[in-house]
């Protein structure tokens, strides 16, 4: 149980920063830098580099939350993250989920998709591999668990 709550906390995660950076403390910087009106080639890309880096930023922190929450295995849990929300986005524009969702497939819009999924499952990758590293760092700091063990009994009675 506590493995799909990691899962879940790193999702949430993910999709919080995602947002804050798409619509939040970023998009005004790129749109001044670059121009968002403008018709230079840099002005149409700069939506999905957006949605791009949005994707390795925030999948990167919702590995590390996942992997760090995780009780074992957890560089494979903060990978997990990428691959659920791949999966998870995979099947909702499947069933239709969304306005407009079978109307707006092109072949670049699919392939922008599976770019963002392959960048997301990365940097979830590599956010789990740093999450296990910061928990074995944290774990050389902390006191040892006591245990509140019973003392066992002998078999012989005594």
């Amino acid at each position: 149980m506590r493995s799909v709550v990691a899962i879940f906390l790193g999702l949430v995660l993910a999709m919080v920063i995602g947002l804050l950076v798409v619509f939040g403390f970023f998009a005004p910087i790129l749109s001044f830098v670059f121009g968002l009106e403008g018709g230079a080639w840099i002005g149409s890309l700069l939506p999905s580099l957006l949605v791009l880096f949005a994707a390795a930023f925030s999948f990167y922190f919702g590995g590390m939350a996942a992997a760090y929450h995780a009780r074992t295995r957890r560089r494979l849990h903060g990978t997990l993250v990428g691959v659920v929300a791949g999966a998870a986005s995979l099947l909702a524009n499947l069933l239709g989920v969304g306005a407009g969702t079978q109307a707006t497939e092109t072949p670049g819009l699919i392939a922008l998709y599976l770019l963002v999924i392959a960048v997301s499952i990365a940097a979830a990758t590599v956010g789990g591999k740093r999450g296990e590293a910061l928990y074995a760092y944290n774990r050389k700091f902390s006191p040892p668990e006591k245990t509140s063990r019973k003392p066992s009994r002998r078999r012989d009675g005594s």
